[in-house]
């Protein structure tokens, strides 16, 4: 049986208060939407100010879900900042599975992360257990928050998201270390 997840709400950050965001959007999730928990879509795009965007992250209760890398092709928003070379690669997209995460009503918030490694918060998104009529309502387990157990599994996801972020930041370095090269290497005409 299939949980769903109603959206109830997404509220973006105005851009004036996004420090360090030229610009972004979250086009899923969408506000009124409903979707299946086990596959709820993360993506939109964005342009950092000074410093290019590498990475999105999902941020449930503190703890990072998912690291998404900044990396799809946006013709569309390359139309609109054409003076931005990261503009036609300013996407981002991933599906998480919010089944097991998801208690009741909750609120996730989606950060955009610069290559000078500051988080920028974008928006908040406010979701709820569906209203499916076929499943039925199954208490979760609690669980004992000072748990020695629980305490290193999120210390690990902790490592895990952080080592995440330095995959997404090593792979942006070495793309602009092999466009210097590049940039070095073609003739020029004086």
């Amino acid at each position: 049986m299939k949980k769903m997840i109603d959206v109830v709400e997404v509220l973006s950050v105005p851009l004036a208060e996004s420090q360090g965001l030229l610009a972004f959007n979250l086009d899923a999730p969408e506000t009124g939407t409903q979707t299946n928990a086990g596959a709820v879509e993360f993506r939109g795009w964005v342009l950092g100010k000074m410093s290019p965007a590498i990475a999105v992250e999902v941020i449930h209760q503190g703890r990072v879900l998912k690291t998404i890398a900044v990396n799809v092709p946006r013709p569309d928003v390359a139309q609109i900042y054409p003076q931005l070379a990261e503009a036609g690669i300013s996407g981002f997209r991933a599906t998480l599975d919010l089944s097991k995460i998801i208690d009741q009503q909750d609120q996730l918030t989606i950060y955009g992360i610069l290559r000078d490694q500051s988080l920028v918060k974008m928006a908040e998104v406010m979701v709820k257990l569906g209203s499916d009529s076929s499943m039925a309502e199954v208490p979760l387990p609690q669980q004992d928050a000072a748990s020695g157990v629980e305490g290193i599994q999120l210390k690990l996801q902790r490592i895990q998201a952080d080592l995440e972020r330095s995959k997404v930041f090593v792979q942006s370095v070495k793309t602009d270390l092999l466009n210097r090269e590049q940039l070095s290497v073609e003739p020029r005409n004086f």
